[in-house]
């Protein structure tokens, strides 16, 4: 019974040491199969399954499930295997949440082109002709975005309702007012 105790309140300091990791330190302290720490908090899309939180998710599960069988006069082969179901349930449900929720990452990137054909509005006036730049708000990746701004015709002022007609390099949009 010592070892179950042993085995789980190993998986239990683990656990609690990635999460002191991750409060100070700035990252999950995480480290995949190949022994490579994982600095920037990410699972490469949930691909990589034996890391060491799913190891220690299931040395507690294993160790305290074991211990339960054990202390409930189960043998020891019993109590294991029982110890190693829980262990391995428990990792699969924490695989299964990590997945889920690295599949709802993102990391905050829009593509600019995704703007064109869509409506915003100016927020710093736009200038007549291409002769300098002022700013539009447009919404496009998921939020609303401030974006530099050309016009070709008269001059915009802020607070008018624009469309996007085309890139203008790769930082700046073109727009044309909305009739």
């Amino acid at each position: 019974m010592q070892w179950f105790w042993g085995i789980g309140l190993f998986g239990l300091f683990l656990i609690i040491l990635q999460a002191i990791f991750g409060l100070f330190v700035g990252h999950d302290g995480d480290t995949n199969a190949s022994g490579s720490l994982d600095v920037h908090g990410g699972h490469g899309g949930g691909s990589n399954y034996l890391s060491l939180k799913s190891i220690s998710a299931m040395l507690l599960g294993f160790g305290f499930g074991g211990a339960i069988f054990d202390k409930n006069g189960y043998s020891v082969g019993l109590s294991a295997l029982g110890g190693l179901a829980i262990g391995i349930a428990i990792g699969a449900v924490y695989i299964a949440l990590m997945n889920s929720l690295y599949r709802l990452r993102s990391d905050g990137t829009a593509v600019l082109s995704d703007a064109v054909n869509r409506s915003g509005t100016v927020y710093m006036r736009i200038p007549a002709g291409m002769s300098a730049s002022g700013e539009i708000q447009v919404s496009f990746g998921g939020r609303l975005q401030n974006i530099r701004a050309y016009t070709r015709g008269l001059e915009l002022a802020t607070g008018t309702a624009v469309r996007v007609v085309s890139l203008h390099g790769d930082h700046a949009l073109v727009v044309e007012k909305l009739s």
